[in-house]
Parts: structure tokens; C-alpha cells; sequence
């Protein structure tokens, strides 16, 4: 596949300062989506293979990310154009986003009359459970909405999953979620540093499988006796599509602070926002976290680099 500029997609509307504003999965593929202000623009630019040249500017605001609506057709984007108050989004949309959060999580416990209708419209689809591994060997239980596809589990990283269960809706699946945390001990997230730690130091594909199938033993168990109506024995197979992907073995953390200076890179593959990047002449893949890059402005231009000092590991 042929290598995609930023700096040419975008040089037809001469914009010095862009924002990424979020890393999006559609169809296996990874996208980021761009935001300009003059003139103002958003648009989904497809992540792999895409050349990245650009300076943090820090005389220029930030920009609010936006956020995230439910409602019975899915999830929708809605643009903001405030400036962020702390992190990456404004007041609002950090309010909107936490009581959403709460809402979702808490669903089965506050009961569908005490959440917001509209996600209470949204849960009201079926949903499925699953079981994920990651290359650290991290397992999570999770949940995800629809009967198809593994979008959920591409955003989150997973290396390897399982479904295990065809559920209802969203509370009776959230429900299940917690009662197989509570009773193997299983998380329901797992932190980026393992993630990143895990493509920098692999455990072997064999060795997940193994572990991923022993821990889904345990909870199609625990989802048997509990005999809960509403819920569907699976045991379908996700396994991460990076996989095979030679960009994704012997990774080196990259070597310099992201959120300042100037920077270039291309970003050849992605697993969840990670992303497997090289630099013009190097021969090293470094593993780059793209969520520090997330509402700061990125200035255009030949600048002088960061000099790149390379670690065995910063993880």
C-alpha cells in the first residue's frame, strides 16, 4: 500500500494547525479523525500507512474533543468546539460523558425508569460477552452492543477473545459482567501500560490461546450454574487482525516525549490506538501511543526534529 501524507491530503486547504481529535475502528481498519478551524473542517483519514510531520504548539489553545451521544441507533459523535478546561474536554462534554459513563455501567443497578431514556434505548439491544486477552497475558471480561463484528474489541486492543454469551440487552449483560468479576476475580479493564508492556515483551500466540481458553472454561461455568434467563451460550473466536503483521514484532518504545517538540513518523499498523510507527532513516519500529496527541494543536512544517534517544525499554 502506498504511503499517505498528512501534509498532501490536507495541502489543498492550506491548513498549518490541525487537531486529531479521536482514533476510530471501521471495518478491521483503523481511522483518525481530523479537525481544522480555519477553515473549519472535520474529516476520517485512514491511519495506516499515513506520514506524520508536525510541531506541538503551545501558544495555540487546545481543542475540546468532543463526545460521544447514545441512543437506540447506536453511538453518534458530536462535535464541540470549546476550548478543554482540564484534559481533553471542555466542562460539558466531560459532564455529558461521565453521566453517560455512569449511566451505562450502573444501568443494572439504578434500573431502565432511573437512566437516561435514550441509554436506556441503546441497551435495549441484544449484546454479547467476551473474554480478552491481551499480549501481556491480561485477561478482561467485558461486553459489547450487537450480535456481529469486533469493532469493540479492536478499539480496546485484544489480542485474542472469545464471546461467550448472547445476551438480551445491555443491563441483563452487565449483570453477568459483574457477577463473573466478582466470582473469578476478573477485571473489566485493563491498563494501557500493560498493553503497551505486552507488544514490547510478547508472550507467545500459543501461550494466550492456552490461557484465553482455560479462563473461558471458568466463566462459561460460572454462567451455567448461574442459570440466569436471557442469556446464550457462544464460543466464537476473535483474534486481533495485527496479528501476522511482521510490523508488530521487535517493537521499541519510542524514544521521546510526545505532547511536546516536533516529531515525524508513519504509522504502518494499529492495535487499538497504539500504533506501529517508523521514522525516516531508521530501521527500529516504535510502539506510539496516539491518545497524549488527542486536542493538541499540530503545527505543519519542515522543523527540526526531536533527536530520538533510544532505551532497550521504557516500560
Amino acid at each position: 500500500m502506498s504511503e499517505t501524507c498528512l501534509d498532501i491530503e490536507m495541502a489543498s486547504q492550506a491548513h498549518d494547525v490541525y487537531y486529531l481529535t479521536a482514533v476510530t475502528w471501521r471495518d478491521n481498519q483503523p481511522w483518525l479523525r481530523v479537525h481544522t478551524d480555519d477553515p473549519p473542517s472535520v474529516e476520517a483519514i485512514e491511519a495506516r500507512d499515513l506520514h506524520l510531520r508536525f510541531r506541538i504548539n503551545d501558544e495555540i489553545a487546545r481543542r475540546c474533543i468532543g463526545r460521544l451521544e447514545r441512543s437506540r441507533d447506536g453511538s453518534a459523535y458530536v462535535d464541540c468546539k470549546s476550548p478543554p478546561t482540564t484534559g481533553r474536554q471542555c466542562k460539558r462534554c466531560q459532564i455529558v460523558d461521565n453521566m453517560s459513563a455512569a449511566d451505562m455501567h450502573q444501568a443494572h443497578r439504578k434500573g431502565r425508569d432511573a437512566i437516561d431514556r435514550r441509554m436506556a434505548a441503546y441497551l435495549s439491544h441484544p449484546h454479547r460477552l467476551y473474554v480478552a486477552i491481551f499480549r501481556d497475558g491480561s485477561t478482561k471480561i467485558g461486553t459489547t452492543r450487537g450480535t456481529s463484528g469486533g469493532q469493540r474489541l479492536a478499539e480496546q486492543g485484544a489480542w485474542f477473545a472469545k464471546y461467550v454469551g448472547h445476551v438480551d440487552d445491555g443491563f441483563l449483560v452487565r449483570e453477568l459482567e459483574d457477577l463473573i468479576s466478582e466470582s473469578l476475580k476478573l477485571g473489566q479493564a485493563v491498563d494501557t501500560r500493560k498493553k503497551i508492556s505486552g507488544h514490547l515483551r510478547a508472550r507467545n500466540d500459543n501461550e494466550l490461546t492456552t490461557t484465553l481458553e482455560d479462563v473461558t472454561l471458568e466463566v462459561s461455568e460460572v454462567l451455567k450454574t448461574s442459570n440466569i434467563e436471557g442469556c446464550t451460550s457462544l464460543n466464537e473466536q476473535w483474534s486481533n487482525p495485527a496479528i501476522g503483521d511482521p510490523h508488530w514484532q521487535d517493537l521499541r518504545a519510542y524514544p521521546a516525549v510526545l505532547t511536546s517538540g516536533a516529531h515525524e513518523f508513519t504509522i504502518h499498523s494499529m492495535v487499538g490506538r497504539l500504533a506501529a510507527c517508523t521514522r525516516t532513516g531508521l530501521t527500529e519500529v516504535f510502539i506510539i501511543d496516539l491518545q497524549p496527541l488527542l486536542g493538541r494543536p499540530l503545527e505543519r512544517g519542515e522543523f527540526e526534529l526531536d533527536e530520538l534517544v533510544q532505551q532497550e525499554s521504557l516500560f
